[in-house]
Order: C-alpha cells, then sequence, then structure tokens
C-alpha cells in the first residue's frame, strides 16, 4: 500500500497493490494514521470477493464468494469505532467479464490489479453499538 496526503486536512490518495487485503489493509491504515471515522470511496480491480446481502428476518448475513477478476465500479464505505478500534464498513459495485453488474455488503476483497482508495478522515469520533431489534452494530449518534 501507497499514500499521501498533500495537505493536513486533505484526504488520503492510497493505493492498494495486487494481491493486498482491502478490509485489512484499510484497518491497520486507520489504526497506523489514527483515523477513527471517516468516509472513502474507491475503484479498481479484485481477484477474490465475498459479498453479500442482510436478511434482516433471519438477523443474518448471507455471502457469496466470487475468485475470478473482478472490475470494481463504485467502492463505498465509512469508518467508525467499533470494539475501541477503527471498524470498516464497505459496499461495492462490480462487474464481471461480460459487464454484468452485482454488489453488496463487502467482509473481504483481495486486489488482482489495483485498488484506488481515496479517504476522507472526519473530525467525530462516533461508534457503533448494537441494535438488538436490527441486529447489527449501528452508528451511535447521540
Amino acid at each position: 500500500m501507497k499514500s499521501i496526503q498533500t495537505r493536513e486536512k486533505d484526504p488520503f490518495i492510497i493505493r492498494l497493490d495486487r494481491g493486498e487485503n482491502v478490509v485489512q489493509s484499510l484497518t491497520q491504515f486507520c489504526e497506523e494514521n489514527n483515523i477513527m471515522n471517516a468516509t472513502f470511496t474507491g475503484i479498481g480491480a479484485v481477484e477474490h470477493l465475498t459479498c453479500g446481502y442482510y436478511a434482516l428476518h433471519e438477523k443474518k448475513y448471507h455471502f457469496t464468494d466470487y475468485d475470478e477478476l473482478i472490475e470494481v465500479v463504485s467502492l463505498t464505505g465509512n469508518v467508525m469505532v467499533r470494539d475501541g478500534k477503527p471498524f470498516i464498513h464497505v459496499h461495492g459495485v462490480f462487474t464481471d467479464t461480460k459487464n454484468v453488474a452485482f454488489g453488496g455488503h463487502i467482509v473481504e476483497m483481495r486486489v488482482g490489479v489495483v485498488l484506488e482508495v481515496v479517504l476522507t478522515p472526519l473530525q467525530s469520533t462516533l461508534e457503533r453499538k448494537l441494535d438488538d431489534c436490527i441486529g447489527l452494530a449501528l452508528i451511535d449518534i447521540p
């Protein structure tokens, strides 16, 4: 991973290279740079993806693994505090080799070519707390 921030209050421009685990790398970047809340977007291509959706009536996720080169058309997410650490929440839209789009909530993703991310730190320190009714750790807005 390589990153640059041209001025102190500017977003970070991050390049993740082939083979890097996206969620793990972004988490580590936030920990090393003391970023507790942020938003981010990205584009590129990945070679492994675990992506799915949340079934509210079951209160559980359903995931599908993709092990092929997939274009990242749009990646978006946020960083919020969970259990005292930066927690990456990411969704994406992807296309396969026939340009058929699909997407959802991402738990794992490995870069296949490159992933370019723009990460904008926020001044807040909001946390995620479990909402028993929904079954997810939601942003706790006072």
